[in-house]
């Protein structure tokens, strides 16, 4: 019974971060949406920029709660507890799938959600966009604040070099491929700032992996690790350097 209970508890509070993660990450490019017909009374325009205070504390949100190296810390006995129910199903069998439970798999799963909405081309696109819909003196959240703030929050110890955590590894290089994606697609996609933020990206990570490779501060795996971003940043360059060769 108490393993059941644990598993309820930990299910809804599972689905709460998962929720959570992907309604913070819409506030980034966001739009209000007033749909009211035209003659109204008390209507106003349709569309209105959510404010830029509001998607930085979405950001703030996303760094703290779904980024951050302890944000799925689990205390040390509780994974141990974590079982599937082996009863039958409808058709009488019992499912037999992975007993222990994938916490790895599922903490990324919840980052991608967030990921996945932050470099939607949806998104981005709306980040450029919404720069005309501010008025002339607003506070504003731009692509470049975006990118910025999302590298940081996920970067940190690439800065001033320090271990990296198991769950950390897979979100950084998870975020790599989104930024190596968007740096190698097109216009037809992404506006042309989407491909030079990224760009940018890709070179402040190559500059800071390189000079963390040396550093004594970092453990074995975490040295291991920085190689391997910058294995996949010159593949990178290697393959846009390709294409442009290819066109022209």
């Amino acid at each position: 019974e108490s393993y059941e209970k644990i598993r309820r508890v930990f299910q809804t509070g599972w689905r709460s971060y998962s929720e959570s993660a992907r309604f913070a990450a819409h506030y980034i490019g966001g739009l209000y949406h007033n749909k009211n017909y035209i003659g109204d009374p008390g209507g106003g325009i349709p569309f209105k920029p959510v404010p830029a205070s509001e998607q930085r504390r979405a950001i703030a949100f996303l760094r703290d709660m779904i980024f951050a190296p302890d944000a799925f810390d689990l205390p040390d006995d509780l994974l141990n507890k974590l079982q599937p129910i082996r009863n039958s199903d409808f058709s009488r069998r019992i499912n037999r799938t992975q007993l222990d439970y994938p916490w790895h798999q599922r903490v990324l799963n919840i980052q991608r959600t967030a990921l996945r909405t932050l470099y939607s081309p949806i998104t981005v696109g709306r980040l450029l966009n919404n720069l005309e819909r501010y008025n002339q003196g607003d506070d504003v959240y731009a692509m470049h604040d975006m990118f910025t703030d999302v590298r940081r929050a996920i970067w940190s110890e690439i800065v001033a070099p320090s271990n990296v955590n198991s769950k950390r590894r897979q979100l950084q290089l998870s975020h790599l491929s989104w930024i190596t994606g968007i740096y190698l697609s097109s216009t037809a996609i992404y506006p042309h700032d989407a491909l030079t933020l990224a760009a940018n990206d890709l070179e402040v990570l190559e500059k800071a992996a390189n000079s963390a490779v040396g550093s004594s501060a970092i453990d074995d795996m975490t040295r291991a690790h920085f190689k391997e971003v910058l294995r996949q940043i010159a593949a990178a360059k290697g393959a846009k350097r390709e294409f442009s060769r290819i066109r022209r």
